[in-house]
């Protein structure tokens, strides 16, 4: 068991930071047993041990996980510099965060919300977010019938009553955000309308100054660190650490987790996860699963599968990215005309799937198909960059900058002269050169498959025979045009899914479903919404559903209040898309 060492002091702890937090900031509750577990009193007389090394640590507080190092002691109670009374506390301020917040404050007027984050801006990594999903309520028949191409999408790994609960009242929740808020959303050409801008800074920048004047106390570089527990079963606040250092104890009737994945926090995720961390390029930001690891202080236990969230393929490693806005990387990681090839020199799959199929599951379908690989390698040369930087490509770095930037070109030359001395990228004047490169780093590799592959490819280009796999001629460009590259591939993982378990008002539970009193969790933290396959056009909907549940739940049962029937305002989506909109999803599920 990897403890917290003795010289890590009070002083130590607080000054804890978020360049600490990007590492392996989150947990001392990772594999904490349920109070139920039969190993529950050896780990918990361990765990004991590991929360005296902190000084100022609530006695017996804390069940420091093996395995994990906990640099800031996450999920650890201390005595505290400061306690204030207050009525709810909500921990985030992306989605999730916005919407529990102002709708608990709009129902309760007189109840003190505060809203922690623990950056110095707002908005997390909904600030990255495009939007997308379903804005108008669904009928029961319709409800079933989208969940299930839900489910069917998510290789059943879902929660399919959380699916149909959100499909019901999802366009409430649209009108309350859109239509009462005014967060403006435009069609792309997406599929889909998408925030104002493409992005969700946008949606953050509208609701901030609403939110203040609603009153809602937001604390920025206010880091929460750990829940207050009357018992297991009873959450009565919680702790957070400002950017001094002091430790303030918030008592609340009511928290609401609502603080992403655990996607910044390789260490953590690799005691959750069951993919190669050496090929997830994590993106976005404050992703450190600290809410994961305060729900198990609680009867909830250690928090379900992190699956990771790979929005597509990217070119670099882990330790060394090409970048998610780097141009070579929209062109080399994410193309219908993209060549890839694995550790053996053979090409696995048509890379165009998602045209060739209709599916339009390219977010999913490019990333699981690289994670299938024990190596996998992007092939282009000079015709490609040619083609790339006059706006020849099919797919954008985000998702949607296929509909919003289509034809502009990108700049690629600078960056793969910027790339040239990485260890994953190779340039050779032949292909069986670039063969050769690449049998030097990957032992198995065979550069007689390699130069059989790239032959065959271009035979296919030239209408000679037909491709392999079945990849549509417009999408096979010829690999004959000296210099050729090959970048090793990746997965961009833009989140994590799965953890913290909810009931449909988005309480928190235990194993047998019985709620945590007082927490409730939202958006991609919390458990049922996504398997290893993403689904894609779920993350905002259900930080914007769960949020709503919760304040409703929390206005009714913990505040004492009551709870508006016209909650959502007086502005229909259908009047804002359009009387003929019907719901969709960018990536396309059923007919929904």
């Amino acid at each position: 068991m990897n403890e917290i060492s003795a010289n890590f002091d009070r002083r130590t702890f607080l000054k804890g930071g978020l360049a600490a937090a990007t590492a392996a900031a989150a947990g001392s509750m990772l594999a904490a047993c349920s109070p139920q577990s039969p190993t529950s009193t050896a780990t918990n007389n361990a765990d004991r041990q590991d929360s005296e090394n902190i000084d100022g640590a609530v006695e017996g507080a804390g069940r420091v996980s093996p395995g994990y190092s906990n640099p800031d002691a996450i999920a650890i109670p201390v005595d505290p510099d400061a306690v204030e009374d207050v009525d709810v506390v909500v921990i985030g301020s992306g989605m999730g965060g916005f919407a529990a917040s102002m709708l608990t404050k709009e129902q309760a007027p007189d109840a003190h919300v505060v809203m922690l984050e623990k950056l110095n801006t707002l908005g997390g990594n909904t600030s990255f977010a495009e939007g997308g999903g379903g804005f108008l309520n669904m009928t029961p028949a319709e409800a079933v019938k989208a969940v299930q191409a839900e489910v069917i999408q998510r290789n059943f790994v879902v929660d399919p009553s959380l699916f149909y609960a959100l499909k019901i009242q999802q366009g409430d929740c649209a009108d309350w955000l859109f239509g009462k808020h005014h967060v403006v959303v435009k069609d792309y050409g997406s599929g889909q309308p998408l925030y104002d801008g493409g992005t969700g800074a946008s949606m953050i920048a509208t609701l901030t100054p609403q939110a203040e004047e609603l009153g809602v106390d937001i604390r920025m570089e206010s880091r929460a660190t750990a829940l207050v527990l009357e018992d297991e079963y009873n959450v009565t606040g919680v702790q957070y650490r400002d950017k001094d250092g002091k430790v303030t104890q918030l008592n609340a009737k009511a928290v609401v987790i609502a603080s992403g994945g655990m996607n910044t926090n390789p260490e953590l995720l690799e005691l959750y996860s069951n993919v190669d961390l050496n090929k997830i390029m994590p993106l976005g930001i404050g992703q450190d699963g600290d809410g994961h690891l305060m729900a198990e202080q609680t009867a909830h236990g250690r928090t379900g599968l992190q699956t990771i969230d790979g929005f597509f393929a990217g070119i670099g490693t882990a330790e060394d990215p090409c970048g998610f806005d780097s141009d070579l990387n929209t062109a080399a990681g994410f193309q219908f005309s993209d060549c890839f090839v694995n550790e053996y020199g053979n090409r696995f799959y048509d890379e165009s799937f998602s045209f060739n199929t209709g599916s339009q599951l390219f977010f999913t379908c490019i990333p699981q198909m690289v994670l299938s690989q024990s190596q996998a390698y992007s092939i282009f040369d000079a015709s490609y960059i040619q083609r790339w930087e006059a706006g020849e490509w099919q797919n954008g770095h985000n998702g949607f900058d296929s509909a919003t930037k289509q034809g502009q070109p990108l700049t690629v030359q600078p960056e793969i002269e910027r790339v040239s001395g990485s260890s994953w990228f190779h340039q050779a004047d032949s292909i069986e050169a670039l063969g050769e490169a690449l049998a030097e780093t990957v032992p198995g590799f065979s550069v007689e498959n390699f130069v059989a592959t790239i032959n065959a490819y271009n035979a296919a280009a030239a209408g000679e025979q037909p491709d392999e796999f079945g990849k549509p001629q417009e999408f096979i460009w010829a690999l004959q045009t000296p210099p050729f590259y090959a970048a090793k591939l990746g997965v961009n993982a833009y989140n994590t899914n799965g953890g913290i378990h909810i009931s449909k008002d988005a309480q928190v539970i235990d194993p047998d479903g019985k709620p945590i009193v007082g927490l409730y969790a939202s958006g991609i933290a919390t458990h049922g919404w996504d398997s290893q396959v993403y689904g894609g056009g779920t993350n905002q909907p259900v930080a914007l559903w769960c949020s709503c549940v919760a304040a409703r739940h929390i206005v009714e049962n913990q505040l004492g209040g009551t709870f508006a029937e016209d909650w959502m305002g007086d502005v229909p989506m259908s009047s804002i898309l359009g009387s003929d909109y019907a719901n969709g999803n960018p990536l396309g599920h059923g007919d929904e």
